[in-house]
């Protein structure tokens, strides 16, 4: 590289940086140290109850899963808080509570993915229903291979739980969704 080029590429880097640096911090939304500031929102505790009669250890790890898909799905439909599963114990009462009850997550006889769950959130001490939530995916459609049907049931329970992240952002609940046009 000739010098003359090293210097416009660096003048040019330095004057990229310093327009940028100074539009954010004029913004408010970086901190002196350079790093983006966080909206501080109240973590979404998360509890998932799975129905008495399937086995014990099972289920639990049926509640860490569903638990670990709501928080990715959430992520991914803009929620930007933290969602805090609660596997045992008594949650906070100040902060927002999503109770979901799971009612069916399996393939059933004609090989189709099904998850079937409702949801309640609480906020303020004031409980809200949210509905019953329910998707279906077609196994047999798509790929029958190793992971076939394990897919199938995550892409239920994820359809279902993006309409239940939709329903959070209408109602307004559980702040730190995008805004929803109705």
């Amino acid at each position: 590289m000739i010098p003359r080029s090293r210097n416009l590429l660096a003048t040019g880097l330095a004057a990229t940086l310093a327009v940028t640096l100074a539009r954010t911090q004029a913004a408010g939304e970086s901190l002196p140290g350079g790093k983006p500031a966080k909206v501080e929102l109240p973590p979404l505790q998360l509890i998932v109850d799975v129905p008495p009669p399937w086995r014990p250890f099972l289920a639990d790890d049926l509640a860490d899963a569903f638990a670990s898909r709501t928080a990715e799905v959430f992520r991914r439909q803009g929620y930007r808080g933290e969602v805090k599963f609660i596997p045992m114990g008594e949650p906070d009462k100040d902060r927002p509570l999503l109770a979901v009850r799971l009612i069916s997550w399996r393939i059933g006889r004609t090989d189709n993915a099904q998850c079937t769950f409702s949801a309640s959130v609480t906020t303020g001490g004031r409980e809200e229903s949210l509905g019953v939530f329910d998707h279906t995916i077609l196994a047999w459609n798509g790929s029958m291979r190793r992971w076939g049907l394990a897919h199938a049931m995550g892409d239920a329970a994820d359809a279902g739980l993006r309409d239940l992240a939709r329903k959070l952002a209408q109602s307004g609940a559980v702040p730190g969704f995008p805004a929803v046009k109705k």
